[in-house]
């Protein structure tokens, strides 16, 4: 299993080797940007097994990351949230995302961080066709 350490660059408060897997990584990312969201709907995001997502939420449930609370759409389902904890986490990653990739593309030219751009996004074009219909 590959493993993601937090940068040392990171505030105080976080200065410290956070091991975690890259599907917590990922959880922590959708949870800040679509709080309350069902254990289904991640496991879709995912792209795992049930069995796998409910590993990630109990682990960042026992790290004091993510809160489960019953939905208030449906008394059925588990809406997860992340804990004030789980969120200054989140947004420490988010932040040294967006440091790590102004360092990346600083040594490009403007025209060439478009032509980047561009590139990738005929990459993700084709990626999503092969997902949605195999070629």
């Amino acid at each position: 299993m590959r493993v993601m350490l937090i940068s040392e660059r990171t505030p105080s408060e976080h200065q410290h080797a956070e091991r975690y897997n890259p599907h917590d990584f990922h959880t922590l990312g959708l949870l800040r940007e679509a709080p309350g969201m069902r254990a289904s709907t991640l496991t879709d995001h995912l792209g795992v097994a049930p069995t796998t997502t409910s590993s990630v939420i109990a682990r960042l449930v026992k790290k004091g990351w993510v809160s489960r609370q019953k939905s208030t759409e449906d008394g059925r389902a588990v809406a997860l949230s992340l804990t004030t904890k789980g969120r200054a986490m989140a947004d420490t990653i988010h932040n040294q995302d967006i440091s790590n990739m102004q360092l990346f593309l600083s040594s490009m030219t403007e025209k060439e961080q478009d032509q980047l751009i561009y590139l990738l996004g005929k990459v993700s074009d084709r990626v999503k066709a092969l997902e949605t219909n195999g070629g």
